[in-house]
């Protein structure tokens, strides 16, 4: 009797953690990601095309981190989905080229498109925002 009630507080204690934002558990957060073909990202007007963003980098920040926690690439038809979430507040963010055209030397594609995301139920299907990267002709 004497080893069972420490055994039991320590279960009660692992059992009332509560877990933050991050991988482990069965929710999923999904999205679309459409690309614009401009002849001049400048002006808006001159739009070729709008496609779904195949093959795009997508990265997913778990609460109040800082850096990224993980990343998938879109589908062939710009869908991406990141699995076995728990609940909490996520970003969801991918790049884009800067639609004002200025010149960067380090970087084309320094745009940050990002979406933030809560995942509220164990068990959660959440669709985040459409998201629009622009790429020029």
């Amino acid at each position: 009797m004497k080893i069972l009630a420490p055994v039991f507080c320590f279960i009660l204690l692992l059992a009332s953690c509560k877990k933050d934002a991050g991988d482990g558990g069965n929710s999923r957060i999904s999205g679309y990601i459409k690309k614009d073909i401009r002849v001049n990202l400048t002006n808006p007007l001159p739009l070729r095309a709008t496609v779904p963003a195949a093959d795009q980098d997508v990265y997913i920040i778990y609460g109040d981190h800082t850096s990224p926690d993980d990343r998938v690439q879109t589908n062939f038809d710009g869908n991406f989905e990141f699995l076995y979430l728990r609940p909490g507040k996520y970003t969801v963010y991918t790049y884009s080229n800067d639609t004002n055209a200025v010149a960067v030397n380090w970087d084309e594609k320094h745009m940050t498109i990002l979406r933030e995301v809560e995942i509220t139920d164990k068990k959660q299907d959440v669709i985040a925002e459409e998201m629009t990267i622009y790429d020029i002709e």
